[in-house]
């Protein structure tokens, strides 16, 4: 009865990270060998300091966020999510934590990171001060 019982229980688990991919702490998926998943943020909101409330907010979520700066522009309506490895899970992640619609796949391999955030006004308010 125990060994059906831990087959039964290893079935579950194997399916559960083929559906998901690996999972680490908080259900944050992770990239590879346990590292957090790589963003970039950028602030195209026209609004100071709301770049960086979002990436205090993705740090606690347990997300790398590895850059933040401004956008190319400051006139985005709605905030962006990019999946710049060709991995969509990891973007989903961001974009599932965030709210936001669905990504939108523009690998760069050059940028060494899975994630980048548009951040747009429709969320930028959020974000002034740090975590909501």
């Amino acid at each position: 009865m125990k060994t059906r019982a831990l087959v039964v229980g290893g079935v579950v688990v194997l399916a559960g990270l083929l559906l998901r991919g690996p999972v680490g702490l908080g259900g944050v998926p992770e990239r590879e060998r346990g590292r957090p998943i790589r963003v970039e943020v950028l602030n195209g909101s026209g609004v100071n300091r709301a770049g960086q409330g979002l990436a205090e907010h993705l740090r606690a979520e347990g997300f790398d966020v590895v850059d933040i700066r401004n956008a190319d522009r400051a006139d985005y309506e709605e905030t962006v999510v990019l999946d710049r490895a060709g991995n969509r899970r990891f973007a989903e992640s961001v974009a599932r934590e965030l709210g936001a619609g669905d990504p939108v796949t523009h690998r760069d391999e050059d940028l060494l990171l899975e994630v980048t955030v548009i951040l747009g006004r429709d969320r930028a308010k959020e974000f002034v001060g740090g975590v909501p």
